[in-house]
């Protein structure tokens, strides 16, 4: 049997990847499943975009969401979940971090745990052994220095790469649907990912500081939890060169350039012509590498 599982992040790239391989790709495979899992800290618009995928393309969406086992190791499960009963307030993430720490460039544990732990989980429930399905990434013809240079062997399928799509094919496509996501690119899925260049953070922060108040909830709360905490025997924090969302806050108070759709354009890919907007790959979305 042919087996096709399709990682949808929630963004405009992954929904139009879903819709084309849906459309072009339905009779080279016996079975095709499209999941989303929810972190607690979706962005409200994003949740309603993949219902609006579902109803209006019929994407049939499996919603997910991680289930922690507080003793370390055990490893994570899943929930199903749908739009109305997905959390909105951050569980599933302050699940995570409860037990294995606070996210940061030492620690990246938010896609492995909150993303690709509950969909390994599903797959696992149905019966569908690793090895014996491909699974699809959305990652775009310039953005791939994203690659993932072990595709081959856990069978990952870029189609946008091979359809040659961008970033501005992807925004043309939508523009002429009678729903899109609705969000801008600086704020994205997650608001505060912790992957964002210096100039979006800060911009957020400076538009929106309350938005940081989960994060610094999280870091006052856990900051000792998790292997990297024991391992350096320092309190954790979310942001890039050890900043906490505090930290993130008092910078935005000073003067700096604010992100725009201009300043965007100095990133290409993982590469940037400015400090500033140096990112570690986040664009509007998470994109598992595999499952």
């Amino acid at each position: 049997m042919n087996r096709l599982l399709v990682s949808f992040s929630g963004g405009r790239t992954s929904g139009y990847m879903t819709w084309r391989i849906l459309q072009e790709w339905k009779d080279k495979y016996d079975d095709i499943v499209v999941l989303f899992a929810n972190t607690g800290l979706e962005h409200e618009k994003t949740l309603e975009f993949v219902r609006n995928c579902d109803e209006h393309f019929g994407f049939n969406t499996v919603w997910l969401e991680a289930v922690v086992n507080p003793e370390w190791g055990k490893g994570t499960k899943h929930k199903i979940v749908d739009y109305d009963s997905a959390s909105r307030q951050g569980q599933p993430f302050e699940d995570v971090v409860s037990v294995y720490g606070i996210p940061n460039v030492d620690n990246p544990i938010c896609t492995r745990e909150l993303k690709l732990g509950p969909m390994k989980s599903y797959v696992r429930g149905v019966g569908w052994k690793a090895g014996t399905y491909d699974q699809v990434v959305g990652i775009r013809a310039d953005e791939i220095d994203r690659m993932s240079p072990s595709a081959d062997k856990f069978r990952i399928l870029y189609p946008l790469v091979g359809w040659c799509v961008t970033k501005q094919s992807v925004r043309d496509w939508w523009s002429t649907q009678v729903f899109d996501l609705g969000i801008r690119e600086l704020e994205g899925n997650c608001v505060t990912c912790l992957k964002k260049s210096d100039r979006k953070l800060l911009t957020l922060a400076a538009e929106n500081p309350q938005a940081f108040d989960f994060f610094a909830k999280l870091e006052d709360k856990y900051p000792m939890v998790g292997q990297a905490a024991k391992r350096h025997g320092v309190a954790q924090v979310f942001f890039r060169r050890y900043r906490s969302a505090k930290d993130i806050l008092a910078s935005s108070r000073e003067p700096f350039t604010p992100w725009t759709p201009t300043t965007a354009d100095q990133q290409v890919g993982l590469f940037s012509l400015d400090e500033m907007d140096i990112s570690n790959g986040c664009t509007e979305s998470c994109e598992v590498e595999y499952i």
